[in-house]
């Protein structure tokens, strides 16, 4: 009995032993480690072990006697890293040197442009970016950089001035329907993925968009109010006396809205032709088939298009207004006219109301927003800005990921947050940043955003050399508006010499 006790206790102390160093590794080891740490793991492993005893019997011999313990033993284990969630484009180039234009974006949205790249290169990591922003030079210096082959991998252009149709056209940016996964092409509105086809092809990442608002100077287009002894408005004194509601809402109600801002103020309107897309612009704005069905004639010539040009050649003989802006090439020309407080309205987009700001304070108290009006086409409009990429970059899918995750839904609501931009993307309204009651001039569109966004549209056909097929549009509604050419005839000139260019 004296000898079974002592082994016992040989057996309990072994086993007490074993107990502590497992319950000392386990309270060293956290829980759940966070990813990437080295991961401590305890692992138990039953082993059979021979544990010496010496048993005095009556012969006085000495036994060995086996005897199972556990163990303890620990192992490190190196996890594997989650997949980052916004790395959606594979075979990305290793060590890739890509660069990026965008169009006046800088010094106000420095801070948003490097974190937005700063989080891509979490997400591929070993991608070098180059930014560079580009403001007023911007189309000089990009047709100077791919004249000479050194124009940036990844490039932010305009789909409203119709840039991406007309680099695609001249085959100098990459295809991109048969590179990006459909899950990819799904993140977008469709109608935007689909934007300035160019034979079917898209060649652009949708990035932000704009509503357009009508801007309103209320001090020019109102007046001063006029009180009674209660507060109740009465009526409007140095201003044309127009109320906000009754705005037009079609296009052709701006003649006559322009006599009378002119005939009580002698302000001229402040209207701008998208003179680098006037074939878009004739479609939404005059509802102008300007392409036959098989493709081989321009038809712009037609009554709606000689309706549409006869609209703009009566403001200008009208004198009302300023043909300065008219047929600039420069889009900001319009809205540095309207901030100078000398215009009643512009045509532009909530997010560049934070220029009027800081360009005139004095006059964001008297801005209002009203709801553009609509062409003769009922289309809302077509899209904004997009990304694109050059076709012969050195790194394809480094470009491509990076022109994807500036237009990826985060990024899209991360900008939405920092000026009135619109996602191209459905899943960024899901936040409730755009559910929230607007307060200032800037939120006004916030709460319609989505349902204009997702319907529109780019109803103007592919039309071949499409860029020298516009520079003879553009001459020919400049013979109109300043030469006194008929607009039928300015229009079937131009029509004549498009069919032409469509044969080459």
């Amino acid at each position: 009995m004296k000898s079974q006790k002592f082994a016992g206790g040989i057996f309990s102390a072994v086993m007490i032993v074993a107990l502590a160093a497992m319950i000392l590794v386990a309270c060293g080891t956290p829980a759940t480690p966070p990813p990437p740490q080295v991961v401590k793991e305890t692992v138990v492993v039953p082993q059979t072990v021979v544990a010496q005893q010496t048993v005095v019997n009556t012969v006085k011999e000495t036994v060995a006697v086996p005897q199972t313990v556990v163990a303890q033993q620990t192992v490190v284990v190196e996890p594997t890293a989650a997949p980052n969630p916004e790395a959606l484009i594979q075979g990305v180039e290793p060590n890739a040197e890509i660069t990026l234009w965008t169009f006046w974006l800088s010094p106000t949205f420095d801070d948003y442009i490097k974190s937005t790249i700063a989080r891509f290169n979490q997400a591929y990591p070993g991608v070098k970016v180059n930014w560079q922003d580009h403001q007023g030079t911007f189309q000089d210096d990009l047709r100077n950089a791919f004249a000479a082959g050194n124009a940036p991998d990844v490039i932010n252009l305009s789909v409203s001035e119709g840039w991406v149709s007309d680099y695609a056209s001249k085959g100098l940016l990459l295809p991109l329907d048969d590179k990006v996964p459909q899950s990819v092409k799904d993140l977008y509105f469709k109608g935007l993925w689909q934007e300035q086809l160019i034979n079917g092809v898209n060649y652009q990442f949708p990035w932000y968009q704009g509503i357009n608002v009508e801007l309103i100077n209320t001090k020019i287009y109102q007046g001063d109010a006029v009180r009674d002894a209660d507060g109740n408005i009465t009526g409007y004194t140095g201003g044309a006396g127009l109320k906000l509601e009754d705005f037009p809402k079609t296009i052709d109600g701006l003649p006559a809205l322009c006599k009378t801002i002119k005939e009580k103020t002698g302000t001229l309107c402040d209207i701008r032709l998208t003179v680098n897309d006037l074939l878009a612009q004739m479609v939404y704005e005059g509802g102008v088939k300007v392409l036959s069905d098989d493709g081989k004639s321009c038809t712009f010539d037609s009554a709606d298009g000689v309706a549409w040009l006869d609209m703009y050649v009566g403001m200008v003989k009208d004198g009302t207004v300023d043909k300065s802006v008219l047929v600039t090439d420069q889009d900001r020309v319009g809205l540095d006219l309207f901030t100078s407080g000398k215009a009643a309205f512009y045509q532009t987009g909530p997010n560049l109301i934070r220029e009027v700001r800081a360009n005139n304070p004095a006059l964001y108290g008297y801005l209002a927003a009203v709801p553009a009006p609509v062409g003769k086409s009922g289309v809302l409009g077509k899209g904004l800005m997009s990304i694109s990429v050059k076709k012969d970059t050195k790194y394809p899918n480094a470009s491509i990921a990076l022109a994807q995750f500036f237009t990826n839904p985060q990024s899209m609501l991360e900008f939405s947050k920092v000026v009135a931009i619109y996602p191209s993307t459905p899943k960024s309204y899901d936040d409730p940043f755009f559910s929230a009651k607007p307060v200032a001039v800037e939120d006004s569109a916030k709460p319609i955003a989505k349902d204009v966004v997702s319907k529109y549209a780019d109803i103007v056909p592919t039309i071949p050399n499409k860029a020298d097929v516009n520079e003879a549009v553009l001459q020919a509604v400049q013979s109109a508006l300043f030469n006194n050419v008929p607009a039928q005839t300015a229009l079937t000139e131009a029509a004549t010499k498009c069919t032409s260019l469509l044969a080459k």
